[in-house]
């Protein structure tokens, strides 16, 4: 698993993790309990891939900003 610093995985990982746990939703056999569990693991993962890009776009405004001074 690719990492970045604070143990917090790539996005790109993230964004894979995300596509398996959707495949695992399409399942029509899946049960209820365990749908719920992949939500929510996939939620906590979309919130992290949130958090990633948000963090990435500051630092793209950042290097943006001291390059127009």
């Amino acid at each position: 698993m690719s990492e970045v610093k604070g143990g917090e995985k790539k996005l790109s990982a993230q964004i894979e993790e995300l596509t398996a746990l959707v495949s695992q939703l399409e399942d029509p056999n899946i049960e209820l309990e365990d749908a719920l569990a992949v939500y929510e693991s996939g939620m906590k993962i979309a919130q992290a891939a949130q958090k990633a890009l948000e963090q990435a776009e500051q630092r793209i405004e950042t290097v943006t900003n001291s390059h127009q001074s």
